[in-house]
């Protein structure tokens, strides 16, 4: 079985363009960069970096982050094996880098940016079957962690091969975890991140391709977070907040941070 991993292969070092910004968030920017050395020498990279208000956040992402590629990776692979060839998964894992005293999370840019899924339930109606069979990878990692984890916040390209079909594939970066435990960092949202994407899904085409596929009823769950294509992201000390237990319901600028749509996001 292939990797699902979508990484930076032998290239260690990196040029960073601070003049160059492809991508801004609420709490993060994107700069441009270019590999030097290994099997990326000279392609495009991206190197994202906390605002300075958010520091506080960036010990708590990137020790997540590798977490929650591996899982998504580990889930990924899964689907590989029974998915037709044009809808693989490959999953993004970086390289933290320091310069100048500053962390920058280091990727293979990617280049035409489409947001699937978000974190807090919202689902895009306008990216047909691509769309749905992200939809359906989510849920699909529902039944096989058996009701304890989604992986969800699909955003990346899908990249078409039109000399060989077979070679065409999704590539994802920035996913996210909700577990029943909120072990993933400040994007995991935790039961009621789960509750909320289960809300808005209707099984598609791509679901239950090789059985029954467990989920919640849609009619005892409920949208626990503003609907909205940005990533919401929740400080470990509010992690009590998100289980099905607790009436917490939230609103913009309550309760976590979101990450607005950046004006360019080819990244």
């Amino acid at each position: 079985m292939s990797s699902a991993a979508r990484t930076n292969l032998t290239s260690n070092s990196v040029r960073i363009h601070r003049d160059e910004v492809i991508g801004r968030g609420a709490f993060r920017t994107a700069f441009a960069a270019t590999y030097v050395g290994g099997n990326r020498n000279n392609q495009e990279a991206v190197a994202k970096s906390f605002k300075s208000q958010y520091t506080a956040l960036e010990d708590d992402f990137f020790r997540s982050d590798f977490q929650v590629a591996d899982k998504a990776i580990q889930y990924a692979e899964e689907w590989n094996n029974f998915c037709a060839n044009d809808e693989t998964i490959l999953v993004t894992k970086g390289d933290v880098h320091t310069q100048n005293g500053k962390k920058y999370l280091v990727e293979p840019l990617i280049r035409y940016f489409t947001k699937f899924t978000s974190n807090n339930g919202w689902i895009s109606d306008e990216e047909g079957w691509h769309g749905e069979a992200m939809e359906a990878f989510t849920h699909y990692t529902y039944h096989r962690s058996g009701g304890n984890f989604i992986v969800c916040d699909l955003q990346g390209r899908y990249r078409h091969n039109r000399f060989a079909n077979s070679k065409s594939r999704f590539e994802l970066t920035d996913v996210a975890v909700c577990s029943r435990r909120c072990a993933y960092g400040p994007t995991d949202l935790g039961e009621k991140g789960i509750d909320s994407f289960f809300h808005n899904h209707k099984c598609n085409q791509f679901c239950h391709v090789n059985g029954r596929w467990q989920r919640p009823n849609a009619r005892n769950t409920r949208q626990w977070f503003p609907k909205s294509s940005s990533t919401s992201m929740m400080r470990s000390s509010q992690a009590h907040l998100l289980n099905l237990r607790n009436q917490s319901t939230f609103r913009p600028g309550f309760g976590g941070i979101l990450e607005e749509d950046s004006d360019d996001s080819d990244y």
